[in-house]
């Protein structure tokens, strides 16, 4: 009989061979020849998939699939995307510009705010500094 240790590096040698399946963001546990599986995959088949290659593995007495399924959100990009690109246009526009930081709301990362600082030649450059704002 394997050890728990000798399983869960089966079972995560399993999820890494199997190229359908992206375990970058699944977790493998095992107490007792049980293996749990956590964290999240982008599809209901990746799920499903990650239980089968588990199940595979010599040894394992049963599998838990605790893995969650988060969807993508085509429309949306992440915050830190968000930011990454706000600082990109700003330096794009203008080179010698001091400081600029972005950080995501307190409330979830529904929405992002960059903050700006520096100093501008003219209130017109300021106005462009960041298009759509108020000033």
């Amino acid at each position: 009989m394997k050890s728990d240790s000798d399983l869960k590096r089966a079972v995560e040698q399993e999820l890494q061979w199997d190229p359908d399946i992206d375990a970058t963001d699944i977790a493998v546990a095992v107490k007792d020849g049980i293996v749990t599986l956590t964290g999240f995959v982008r599809r209901y088949k990746h799920k499903r998939q990650a239980e089968a290659a588990a199940t595979r593995v010599a040894g394992v007495v049963g599998v838990a699939n605790d893995i969650e399924v988060r969807l993508p959100l085509i429309h949306k990009k992440p915050d830190p995307r968000i930011a990454r690109d706000a600082v990109e246009a700003i330096e794009k526009y203008y080179p010698t510009h001091r400081r600029i930081s972005a950080w995501s709301s307190a409330t979830g990362g529904s929405y992002s705010k960059v903050r700006s600082s520096g100093t501008t030649s003219g209130s017109a450059q300021k106005m462009r500094c960041l298009p759509g704002s108020a000033g």
